[in-house]
C-alpha cells in the first residue's frame, strides 16, 4: 500500500508539473505572460504560509493579543491580493482569470510541500547532537 501511495503522488506531481508548463507556454502564446514563475511561486507559497501561520496566532492570542497574528493575517492577504492585480495588469482579463483561479489552486500544495521540505531541512541542518549529563547519579 505504502508504494501505491508514493507513486500516487509521484503521479499527481508530475501532472501537476505537465500542467504548469502547458499553461506557461498556452499563456505565453495568448497573452505574453508567465503565470508560474519564480516570482510569483515565492509570493503565493509566502502569502499562504503566512495567512496560515497570522490565522493560527490570531487564534490562540499569541502573546495574549489576537490583533497580532490579525495583523500578519493581513500582511499575507495583501501579498496575495498584490501578485493577483499584478495578473491582471500584465496580462488580458479572460487569461488573467484563467491564470489566477489555476495559481490559487495549484500553489496550496506546492505550499504544503515546500513547508515540509524546509522543516526537513532544518531538522537535517541543525545536527543537534545528545546531551550527556555528567553530573547525574544515573
Amino acid at each position: 500500500m505504502f508504494m501505491l501511495t508514493v507513486l500516487g503522488v509521484l503521479l499527481v506531481a508530475t501532472m501537476i508539473y505537465w500542467f504548469i508548463e502547458w499553461f506557461n507556454a498556452y499563456a505565453q502564446k495568448e497573452g505574453n505572460y508567465h503565470f508560474f514563475s519564480a516570482e510569483h511561486t515565492m509570493a503565493f507559497v509566502a502569502s499562504y504560509l503566512i495567512i496560515f501561520f497570522g490565522y493560527r496566532l490570531m487564534e490562540n492570542h499569541w502573546m495574549g493579543d489576537a490583533l497580532n497574528g490579525g495583523i500578519i493575517l493581513v500582511i499575507g492577504i495583501s501579498i496575495l491580493v498584490f501578485t493577483i492585480l499584478n495578473n491582471f495588469k500584465s496580462t488580458k482579463r479572460s487569461l488573467a482569470i484563467k491564470g489566477t483561479v489555476a495559481q490559487l489552486i495549484l500553489y496550496i500544495p506546492i505550499a504544503a510541500v515546500g513547508l515540509l521540505i524546509l522543516v526537513a531541512a532544518f531538522a537535517f541542518f541543525s545536527q543537534t547532537k545528545p546531551v550527556y549529563n555528567i553530573n547525574s547519579n544515573d
